[in-house]
């Protein structure tokens, strides 16, 4: 349970009772939200490098991960159960490492050598599982289910084809041999939040790990939520804290506050995705490179072309109409639409809001006596409430703005603002006319209030968009989208691009939004970590987006989660269940892990090898937990629920083994890997790998769903289990389905045998890795 979700039912009803009897959260203790009090919650301690304990059987002891799971076992009355055989524990490595089944010769060979030296023969194993390419297309689908991978966009009008990202799969890629490389697991971090701040020298396909901030949702361009989904895979993903409950009032359960959400908001909405992505792959080196580089060059022309040609028409107009504005701003209230979330539908005579509200800012920061330029306003405010004139500061005001006003003489404030409006655009007309003379300081006080960047009107040259009107930025999105569309209709593939951000040229300045909304600016907060995670102290991040430090505050040895929740997930997908039952939720609200010092050992354990997955795979598989069997009838009386690791638990294929797996039994399983993601859900035929299969974020293939494939729409902690229908169905009319039985029946080692029961026993060998038991074989031939 976390804070974004809503309690069902009668728990609804029974928190609700509680805070009316005054009794806060439910299952928290009302100390337990504040900062000083969550420091003592497990997950904030620092690890623990606790020895591994002793225990009386210790010939069973094989890691560290033995001792620690049989010093429960054994206060419990219990032991760890007999051994598995040799065939189900290869088959086991096998899935677990690769998601494929060994074949019959593998597990011949295996069980051979555990007769010898069972202990070398599983180290080798597994030396060789994990040297084994397949490996990381296994571990990186674990990882893509974090990341909430899909290769396609969710905008509204943008289906098919058009729909597709066209350089999504370098992310994928990049993980799948990121985890085959063992990529040491703080680097791979700091890949994915900064890797375009890691320096010229860093490797050019370590750029496509950017990939973990920009393929999430666009929600229909609002950049708020863009920005939020960011901050919620980083936290969940990374730390195991759902930040994202801040976003509207302080965290209900853990100790963050809406102004740490804020924090992280700014360092993520101080980045921004360029339209040209940056090259990872030589042209020269891709059939077709270079002329697609040329179409591409050209697409990229027009678009820039657009915004310039925007940028330079747009700018020029606003600053003829600067005192339309001023008058607006001093003459009307605020409205919703000046600080819209979505993009308006605008003509050129529109008000620009976002402009509009800040020339109301402007005028109220700048409106006082002690102003140059604006101290003659606040002069005529106060006389025309009846109150003497203030005095000017020294020097005086703006000699041109006190003859603009007499002039004119106002008789309210909306003539104040257009005669401030007049002499602007004057002054900066005749400053900028053919063979003007170098204005003087009283003037270029007024040009840099019309064409400064601290002027009302003034806007960065990326922010063109926000400010054309419907035509125009029509054919922005156009232009935007044939970025794109020149990949994806090539008929060769295009040279791979990683899908990056760059930071902006200033850092956004970082405000709390009063109740999570844009509309009501709060305070300035820093961009920095929770303080949960500082020690309570607030460790401002250095200049530019601050990604970097973040990035470097997520992988130091010393935070307290970052490891955890990294083994807590390894440890689901090699024993079934995690160690904390919420991988993506370590705060308050969390069940405290059912092995606490196993956990830190592990932890402690991983950073110390370097943060290296695969020592970290070593420690679990290597161990006499791992090679226990599924039946251990004392076990299933004492601890039904296998919370103490008593029994190794069964589990099903997931969607991807599932599949590939038929495939590799048919022998018809395609070994060519990455690229770009193809159709294996609609086309029976498709044998490539279910990893390398199309994610359609707005239409996930209905094969997906059946077999529990996570939501792209989320960071997924852990898959559902269930059992539907759909599923047998499947099985039963496929014709993916049919085509590997065909395939299998068809296989040249079946048709070689010259009898029936020497195929079956070849159809089986093939299958299951061994023969027919009797019953099996009556069964067949009937």
């Amino acid at each position: 349970m976390n804070g974004r979700r809503t309690l069902p039912g009668l728990r609804t009803v029974a928190a609700l009772a509680m805070v009316v009897l005054g009794a806060g959260p439910v299952g928290v203790a009302a100390s337990e939200t504040s900062p000083d009090a969550a420091a003592y919650h497990w997950a904030y301690q620092p690890l623990r490098r606790q020895a591994p304990p002793a225990v009386r059987a210790t010939a069973d002891v094989r890691t560290p991960v033995d001792a620690f799971l049989l010093s429960r076992l054994e206060t419990a009355g219990l032991g760890f159960a007999p051994p598995t055989d040799p065939r189900t524990l290869l088959r086991r490595l096998s899935h677990d490492l690769i998601g494929l089944p060994p074949t019959a010769a593998e597990v011949e060979a295996f069980t051979l050598r555990m007769a010898v030296d069972p202990d070398q023969a599983v180290a080798d194993t597994v030396d060789r599982l994990l040297a084994d390419p397949r490996y990381g297309e296994r571990w990186g689908r674990h990882w893509l289910d974090v990341a909430r991978y899909a290769d396609t966009k969710d905008l509204v009008l943008l289906y098919g084809r058009d729909a597709l990202r066209p350089y999504a799969y370098t992310y994928r890629d990049y993980v799948v041999r990121a985890f085959n490389d063992d990529l040491p697991y703080d680097a791979f971090i700091r890949d994915q939040l900064a890797a375009d701040l890691l320096g010229p020298d860093h490797p050019r396909w370590r750029l496509a790990a950017l990939g973990f901030l920009t393929l999430g949702r666009l929600f229909d361009l609002n950049v708020h939520d863009q920005i939020d989904d960011q901050i919620d895979t980083v936290t969940r993903g990374l730390l195991g804290l759902t930040v994202s409950c801040a976003r509207c009032h302080d965290h209900k359960y853990d100790a963050v506050g809406i102004d740490e959400y804020y924090g992280l908001y700014g360092v993520f909405a101080s980045t921004e995705q360029p339209h040209l992505l940056p090259l990872i792959e030589d042209p020269a080196d891709v059939p077709g490179g270079p002329a697609f580089e040329e179409r591409l060059a050209k697409a990229l022309g027009e678009l820039e072309g657009h915004i310039d040609a925007e940028f330079t028409r747009l700018t020029a107009d606003f600053r003829r109409r600067i005192g339309d504005y001023l008058v607006r701003a001093v003459t009307t209230e605020p409205d919703l639409t000046e600080t819209a979330q979505f993009g308006l539908s605008l003509i050129p005579e529109d008000f620009r809001p976002t402009l509009v509200l800040r020339t109301r800012r402007h005028l109220a920061a700048r409106i006082h006596p002690a102003d140059r330029v604006y101290g003659p306003w606040a002069a005529w405010r106060a006389q025309a409430a009846g109150n003497p004139a203030p005095e000017p500061p020294d020097g005086g005001w703006n000699p041109l703005v006190v003859g603009a006003l007499r002039r004119a003489a106002p008789a309210d404030e909306s003539a104040v603002a257009r005669a401030y409006g007049d002499l602007l655009v004057a002054t900066h007309a005749t400053a900028t006319a053919a063979d003007a003379p170098p204005p003087g300081p009283d003037a270029r006080e007024l040009l840099d209030i019309v064409a400064g960047p601290d002027g009302p009107l003034w806007f960065p040259r990326r922010h063109t968009p926000d400010h054309m009107s419907r035509p125009e930025k029509d054919r922005y999105h156009q232009l935007r989208l044939a970025l794109d569309k020149v990949a994806i209709q090539s008929e060769l593939r295009p040279p791979a691009r990683a899908m990056v951000v760059a930071d902006l040229p200033e850092a956004h300045p970082t405000r709390v939004f009063l109740r999570g909304s844009p509309a009501r600016p709060g305070p300035v907060v820093p961009r920095a970590l929770p303080r949960i995670l500082t020690g309570g102290v607030t460790r401002e991040f250095g200049p530019g987006s601050g990604r970097l430090d973040l990035a470097r505050a997520i992988a130091s040895p010393t935070n307290p989660l970052t490891a955890r929740v990294w083994v807590n997930r390894v440890w689901m997908q090699h024993f079934g269940e995690p160690l904390v039952a919420s991988p993506a939720d370590f705060g308050t609200r969390s069940d405290p892990p059912t092995h606490p010092e196993l956990l830190d050992w592990l932890a402690a354990s991983f950073i110390d090898s370097g943060w290296s997955v695969k020592h970290l795979h070593r420690l679990m598989l290597l161990s006499t937990a791992f090679r226990q069997g599924s039946r251990a009838p004392a076990a299933e009386a004492a601890d039904p629920d296998n919370r103490l690791l008593g029994r190794h638990p069964r589990r099903r294929l997931d969607l991807e083994a599932f599949r590939d797996s038929l495939l590799a039994v048919a022998g018809r399983l395609d070994p060519t890997t990455g690229g770009p993601a193809v159709d294996v859900a609609g086309d029976p035929l498709n044998r490539r790998r279910t990893l390398y299969g199309l994610v359609d974020r707005q239409n996930l293939p209905d094969l997906y769903r059946a077999f529990d494939f996570a939501a792209p729409d989320q960071c997924v902690e852990r898959r559902p289990r269930t059992t539907v229908p759909q599923q047998a169905l499947f099985v039963l009319n496929s014709p993916f389905i049919h085509e590997q039985a065909r395939a299998l029946a068809r296989h040249p080692e079946v048709l070689a045998e010259s009898s029936t029961d020497r195929r079956l026993g070849a159809l089986f060998r093939r299958a299951w890795a061994r023969g027919p038991t009797p019953v099996e074989a009556d069964r067949a031939r009937e």
